[in-house]
């Protein structure tokens, strides 16, 4: 316990410290994240049988990333063209011809499912964090009330889940999370959109979206959350790093927000902007 919280409390101040500038320095911090979450998915994910292209997807994780940094806020909503599609094609391509001259055949397709798993759960959802702190004039505000939501959401359900909880959610996947907890997430996320917007005083909002984004960050949170323990509990590891001590690695601590970011994000374009 001590451990974590000495690493809580000199990690979260420089976190939001990069999401407040935003900019090139939180693309630069958000990029070193999600390229060691990728690694760990591979490290994860790697077997006797199954070989991810480390070295091919984790350039390609970072061209996603500055792409998305790069171009306007509506680059992945608008077409596939561009560049997350050339690079997309290239590693396809890169993938299925580094296979035609190497030794695991008879593996060579889940290998290029694993090794296209990590380009896409890790950078391609992960460019959404770039591309929701970019949102104009809001972008700070919006991004602090997916990190503050999904820590609320995650507290939450604990509680509910650990003292109240008997109907379990996903038992062969992560046997300690309940129907109650998962319930008592979502509810938080809705209260902490509430109370987070008493803060951010963004006056087009209504209630209404306020309900959705807190229900959109209460179940896609929790479903990133569970998609990391299924991939943990297929590789057989407790956590997924070291990155922060006592708190798992780089994956473990952003789970939940790859599967919001991008959910919260299409909200906002297509309905709250």
């Amino acid at each position: 316990m001590k451990q974590r919280l000495l690493t809580a409390a000199v990690v979260i101040p420089v976190i939001l410290a990069f999401i407040w500038v935003g900019t090139l320095p939180f693309f630069i911090m958000a990029s070193a994240i999600l390229l060691i979450a990728q690694w760990e998915f591979y490290s994860i994910t790697a077997s006797g049988q199954l070989s991810p292209q480390k070295a091919l997807c984790l350039p390609a994780g970072f061209f996603i990333l500055a792409s998305a940094y790069l171009r306007s806020t509506n680059m992945l909503l608008s077409s596939q063209k561009g560049i997350p599609a050339l690079v997309l094609t290239f590693t396809l391509s890169a993938l299925l011809i580094g296979h035609l001259f190497g030794k695991n055949i008879r593996y060579f397709i889940e290998s290029i499912g694993v090794s296209l798993a990590g380009l896409f759960m890790i950078p391609w959802l992960g460019s959404y964090f770039i591309l929701l702190r970019d949102i104009a004039p809001y972008g700070r505000e919006y991004f602090l009330l997916m990190i503050g939501g999904a820590w609320i959401v995650d507290t939450a359900a604990y509680i509910a889940g650990s003292k109240y909880g008997r109907k379990k959610l996903a038992k062969t996947i992560s046997p300690n999370k309940t129907v109650l907890g998962f319930i008592a997430g979502v509810i938080a996320g809705v209260a902490f959109a509430f109370v987070w917007d008493i803060f951010a005083r963004i006056q087009f909002l209504k209630a209404l979206d306020l309900v959705i984004m807190g229900i959109i960050i209460g179940i896609a949170g929790q479903m990133g959350d569970l998609i990391e323990s299924m991939v943990k509990r297929a590789g057989l590891v407790k956590d997924s790093g070291i990155l922060f001590p006592g708190h798992g690695g780089a994956y473990d601590r952003i789970d939940s927000l790859l599967t919001a970011a991008p959910c919260l994000y299409y909200y906002i374009i297509l309905f709250v902007r």
